[in-house]
């Protein structure tokens, strides 16, 4: 009987009384969830900063820098498209350093020239203060791998991805020449002049591997594929050194790693003391992308050192 009075005062089609207050509760109960998600702590993390892009083969290779909703640097990376990795010319392009080690005039693409198709890319500049002491990116393709005076095991195709802590400018005063990879021999000593202890990673070693144009590589004396015997080469971590000062950061990669259900992280070993104040990354990560058809390298896992 009281519900067939309420709906006789209700009347035909008009909403009952009680309905208005459930729209309300529902309204509120929405925007409190809007409010939250949108909170400071919550906020969505933007998209990454792209940088410098170039060609390669059929692709593209690029960088990148990813960063938190506080602005603080959460990767920097670079960008390989599969199509890149499916059709990387075998012969080289003019962009390899190069020396007249003969002095007859000329240069001999494939007795006076690194073997390698090389890329200067610079990070993006909207991130240059969030990123610094990093800046910018050398990109090489070693169809041919490493020669000697590098060890024999990184004589197969692979990937150096430098991640530098100085200009390109700086890199290319870093002179060609006849000593070590093609580099100038007064340039060579200074490139292997040690860096102080504190600054140096644990097990990490010189060999004089100093090149023209990229600077000196130490080498992580724990690295399987140095070993005894060497296991095959696949990934490894090399720092960079010039004057006694780290450069680089760079992973050295071999092709065949490249695959479509790549995804893998590995640390990255840290010294006692940083020279340069700013943010260093604790790992470096490998993954592909299905959804770009894309692979990326990159440093990840930052936390933001004082200099000392």
């Amino acid at each position: 009987m009281h519900g067939e009075k309420m709906r006789s005062k209700a009347g035909p089609g008009s909403m009952p009384s009680h309905i208005p207050y459930l729209v309300l509760v529902l309204v509120a109960m929405v925007a409190a969830v809007t409010l939250q998600s949108c909170s400071p702590g919550e906020a969505s993390e933007p998209d990454p900063y792209q940088g410098d892009s170039a060609e390669l083969g059929t692709g593209t290779v690029s960088t990148y820098v990813q960063t938190d909703a506080a602005g603080e640097i959460k990767s920097i990376g670079v960008r390989l498209s599969a199509a890149a990795l499916e059709s990387f010319p075998l012969e080289l392009d003019g962009t390899a350093p190069c020396f007249d080690v003969d002095g007859d005039g000329t240069e001999d693409p494939h007795t006076e020239c690194f073997m390698m198709l090389r890329r200067d890319l610079d990070l993006p500049s909207a991130t240059a203060q969030a990123m610094a002491p990093f800046g910018y990116v050398q990109f090489n393709y070693n169809p041919h791998g490493h020669p000697a005076p590098a060890p024999p095991v990184y004589a197969k195709p692979h990937f150096d991805f430098h991640f530098y802590l100085v200009g390109l400018d700086d890199v290319k005063e870093i002179r060609t020449g006849t000593c070590g990879f093609f580099i100038d021999c007064d340039v060579y000593e200074t490139a292997r002049i040690p860096v102080p202890d504190r600054y140096m990673p644990p097990a990490y070693i010189e060999v004089g591997a100093a090149a023209g144009e990229e600077g000196n590589h130490l080498l992580l004396s724990t690295a399987p594929e140095l070993g005894d015997p060497p296991a095959d080469f696949t990934q490894t971590f090399i720092f960079g050194s010039y004057d006694g000062h780290i450069i680089f950061y760079e992973p050295m990669i071999a092709v065949s790693v490249f695959i479509e259900s790549l995804d893998e992280c590995h640390e990255i070993a840290r010294p006692t003391a940083w020279e340069v104040a700013g943010p260093y990354p604790t790992q470096y990560c490998m993954r592909y992308l299905p959804g770009e058809e894309a692979y990326t390298v990159s440093l990840e896992s930052f936390v933001r050192r004082e200099a000392n």
